[in-house]
């Protein structure tokens, strides 16, 4: 098939797609009832999207931040099968926004504010607008938790990514032991005069590959079974960082922290009765207790966290929307 072909079918497919999609549209920008509302647009909720129309549902994504969710933030996203080797976050969130594009998907840049049921279906609620689904899939995600620390006006970030220079030639200090904190003391340590890892269990928990990689520089320190406990600044910059162990990490550069202790489930617009854990995650399978409502991704309650179970959640929700 030549180039200019191919071409042409692409455009084709998006707009045959577009129009399965548009119709549900009125003229003044509201919407009647769709098939399916989707809420989030990371690996979760693009997937559940691409399966859901593919089958034949009307469906629009609501995201009120970018495409990709917190993946596309990270400094690498690994082990996910056919990943581009050392793709980055935004990378890898820029392949998801092309998938949206090209299959023609209707994303609604809003933040879902309220989510109730009706006789009908349910009813998103966004400071814009309310719109109607027959069905939901929630797909939101968590946001990252930030340290219960007075850190004088200091902001403390959580993803290395684009802080190379600011780094540079300083300490840096990143809480957490996990492997996504392993991933983003990896990224930094090539800029940074050293990396400290602080943890509050008795030992890093990140995978062996990234403990390897990193028991190998000998300019990253781990700490565990301690915590950050305070902080000195020096005019803007913060010199110290005292441990609650009494450690001191002192730099007279400058420190820079990064926080990698875990996650908020994005889940206070929701007006329903739904089981959750003691963290807040959605304790409920992927088809919930509630008819015709779903739930996929991160904000699930779950012990494996990656992109490859937040996909196949998606898929799950996907397909089941669709069924009869």
């Amino acid at each position: 098939m030549s180039e200019g072909s191919a071409a042409i079918l692409r455009v084709m497919r998006v707009t045959r797609v577009m129009s399965v999609t548009t119709k549900f549209y009125l003229k003044t920008g509201g919407m009647i009832m769709q098939d399916l509302i989707i809420i989030g647009a990371g690996p979760a909720g693009v997937s559940a999207a691409l399966y859901a129309q593919s089958r034949g549902l009307s469906l629009t994504i609501f995201e009120k931040d970018r495409i990709g969710g917190l993946i596309g933030k990270v400094s690498k996203v690994s082990h996910y099968t056919s990943v581009v080797v050392d793709e980055t976050g935004p990378e890898f969130a820029a392949r998801l926004k092309n998938q949206i594009e090209a299959y023609g998907l209707k994303v609604i840049k809003e933040e879902v504010t309220g989510l109730s049921k009706t006789d009908a279906g349910f009813t998103v609620q966004t400071a814009a607008a309310s719109y109607t689904a027959k069905k939901v899939i929630i797909a939101t995600g968590s946001t990252p938790k930030e340290l219960p620390l007075n850190t004088d006006g200091y902001k403390i970030a959580h993803w290395t990514l684009g802080t190379e220079e600011k780094c540079q030639h300083k300490t840096v200090i990143i809480n957490g032991g996990s492997d996504g904190a392993a991933k983003e003391a990896l990224h930094i340590l090539p800029f940074a005069k050293a990396v400290h890892m602080v943890q509050n269990m008795p030992q890093i928990l990140c995978i062996a590959e990234f403990k390897k990689q990193l028991e190998a520089d000998p300019k990253l320190h781990v700490h565990c079974g301690t915590s950050l406990a305070s902080l000195t600044k020096t005019g803007s910059k913060v010199t110290t960082v005292k441990l609650a162990d009494g450690t001191e990490i002192t730099d007279a550069n400058g420190i820079e922290i990064f926080a990698m202790i875990g996650q908020t489930p994005a889940t206070s617009f929701i007006k329903l009765d739904l089981p959750r854990n003691e963290q807040g995650f959605l304790a409920d399978e992927v088809k919930t207790g509630i008819d015709g409502l779903y739930v996929a991704g991160d904000v699930r309650a779950k012990t494996v966290r990656q992109v490859a179970t937040a996909v196949n959640d998606g898929c799950l929700a996907g397909i089941m929307a669709a069924a009869k």
